[in-house]
């Protein structure tokens, strides 16, 4: 066990600083695996995560901050100092550790003012959702200030990781599949659009289902036309509103606490998550598939057989064009796979899962185990390989996580 038995904020003018958990800095925290976050306001992440007792050390117990070592026997007493260039001084049994926080992410008024759009619409968060009872917007609202409170928007930062969690999670996954990300502007393959919300065969999230159609600014279709029709009378704004909230839920997947890898050691994901589409739609979720080049118009499928000859190879660094949930079981996970197992190892070393969130508790289901990495996320592909599953063929991916290098401050 450990505590901040003190905590010195030299930021000027002074800056609120919180813990992820919402509890008092001071009281005593632990157990083996598990990870903390301490938010200081305008400046930034420090992050504690407990290995518990790690033999060959200095001391009995070691706690990583952010990326330093921190030993101590019996119970940590740490004196944390804060500066107002977002530098930070760990004191305290035999330890002196320096360096700069992580940095908070960007969240602009344009994006929170669009996401209000959203509500007032009626688009966000998802109508009469059969899961599970709506949160409350004070719930939203509570949650948002426990997990973001360094910017006036946490609340839509909560707002926007409770949408991903609910059927809304086709929309956004829709228009970010089928865009051509290759050409300036991110132009839409509206046919590609139109044929996965006419063919959506999720019950009762289908084209004929006005709850599932108004999540697209639609009303029930009765044609691939109908569709089509309307489509493209919503396209352009609904694309700019996907992209906003898009970027206020990355902001939120930077900003939650992170999970230790002595907890989760290997991460799993279903693919391709909606019943409807196919693996020839796998190639898409991701930056470097050619189709993303267009021209507009052209089909963005690609056979998975070709994805996996030219850019998903073994030693290949691809990039995430969609959010990608993941879970912590394998078997969850085979529930939503169409085809496709990604097994996800963390970067070598890895103390934490450093890109992504584990959203659970701003869910629309506490009983969804789920960890989300924002677009541009990079994997290594490391293993291709089929298993049989029953009469099937599945195709296990074994990807790591990498880590982009890290800016270095002015």
């Amino acid at each position: 066990m450990w505590r901040i038995s003190q905590l010195v904020n030299n930021t000027e003018p002074i800056k609120p600083i919180k813990m992820s958990d919402g509890e008092p800095i001071d009281i005593m925290r632990g157990g083996i695996g598990k990870s903390f976050r301490l938010i200081v306001a305008g400046k930034g992440f420090l992050d504690f995560t407990d290995l518990g007792h790690q033999p060959g050390g200095p001391h009995y117990c070691l706690l990583y901050i952010n990326d330093r070592q921190y030993w101590f026997d019996g119970d940590g007493e740490i004196t944390v100092t804060i500066y107002d260039d977002a530098a930070f001084l760990i004191t305290g049994d035999g330890n002196q550790l320096t360096g700069l926080l992580k940095p908070l992410p960007q969240v602009s008024e344009e994006d929170a003012l669009l996401l209000n759009h959203m509500v007032s619409k009626g688009i966000v968060p998802y109508r009469n959702n059969p899961d599970d009872p709506d949160r409350t917007r004070e719930e939203l609202e509570q949650l948002g200030w426990r997990f973001f409170p360094y910017t006036p928007y946490s609340s839509h930062l909560a707002m926007a990781v409770y949408d991903w969690t609910t059927p809304d999670f086709a929309r956004l996954d829709f228009f970010r599949l089928f865009m051509y990300t290759g050409i300036p502007g991110g132009p839409l393959d509206k046919a590609g659009i139109a044929n996965a919300v006419w063919t959506s065969a999720w019950p009762p999230f289908t084209p004929k289902n006005k709850d599932y159609m108004n999540a697209f600014m639609m009303t029930p279709a009765r044609s691939y036309l109908d569709v089509l029709k309307q489509l493209d009378k919503c396209a352009d704004l609904l694309k700019r509103l996907n992209e906003a909230e898009l970027r206020l839920l990355r902001a939120a997947l930077i900003s939650m606490p992170r999970t230790s890898i002595l907890e989760v050691p290997i991460l799993y994901s279903g693919q391709v998550a909606l019943s409807n589409l196919g693996t020839h739609h796998f190639a898409a979720s991701f930056l470097q598939f050619p189709g993303n080049k267009g021209p507009v118009g052209a089909s963005m499928e690609m056979p998975l057989h070709e994805a996996l000859d030219s850019f998903i190879q073994k030693g290949k660094i691809i990039t995430t064009k969609v959010v990608m949930s993941f879970t912590h079981k394998e078997n969850d996970a085979m529930h939503s796979q169409n085809g496709i197992l990604i097994k996800l190892q963390p970067p070598d070393d890895a103390v934490v899962w450093d890109q992504c969130g584990y959203i659970t508790p701003l869910s629309d289901g506490p009983e969804k185990a789920e960890y989300a990495f924002p677009p541009g996320t990079l994997f290594k592909v490391k293993d291709i390989r089929y298993r049989k599953i029953q009469t099937k063929d599945l195709l296990e991916l074994t990807m790591q996580l990498t880590v982009k290098e890290k800016a270095v401050r002015p």
